[in-house]
């Protein structure tokens, strides 16, 4: 890889970093608590467990590519590369469904007037976290790993 590509894989790998993983942090515990209190508001049971399993499961994936693939590729890759892209793909398609799942969730819920309740403050904060899972998603699957690709 050339020193250009390498810098621009560099700038893109940052980007990912702040706009996407920082992000995550900070918006999923609060929207796996307003699953909580949704469920703790006579919502179904179990209702915030496909939220937690989402955030415990993208915490694991974004520590991955933080201490296994990034590093690899701020060094310009290597032979391992490709196989850690794959496994990276196979659970950005996992994240996807369990995204889906939890969007049928909440589309099973009846409607709330109240645009200040518990689920309607859920709904909209799912749909902004939703919107950036799935732009990081592709800039990853789209941009940054094609970058290493033979």
């Amino acid at each position: 890889m050339n020193a250009e590509r390498l810098a621009a894989a560099r700038d893109l790998v940052e980007h990912v970093l702040e706009r996407f993983h920082e992000a995550h942090r900070r918006e999923l515990p609060r929207i796996v608590a307003m699953a909580r209190d949704v469920e703790a508001g006579g919502g179904p049971a179990g209702f915030a467990a496909p939220f937690a399993a989402l955030a415990e499961a993208l915490e694991m994936h974004m520590f991955k590519e933080e201490m296994r693939l990034f590093p690899m590729m701020e060094q310009g890759g290597n032979s391992l590369i490709v196989q850690l892209m794959d496994d990276m793909q196979a659970e950005h398609r996992l994240h996807g469904d369990e995204g889906a799942h939890i969007e049928a969730l909440l589309q099973a819920m009846p409607t709330v007037a109240d645009a200040g309740s518990s689920l309607a403050l859920l709904r909209k904060a799912w749909d902004k976290f939703g919107a950036d899972l799935a732009e990081h998603t592709q800039v990853e699957d789209e941009w940054l790993f094609p970058m290493f690709r033979r």
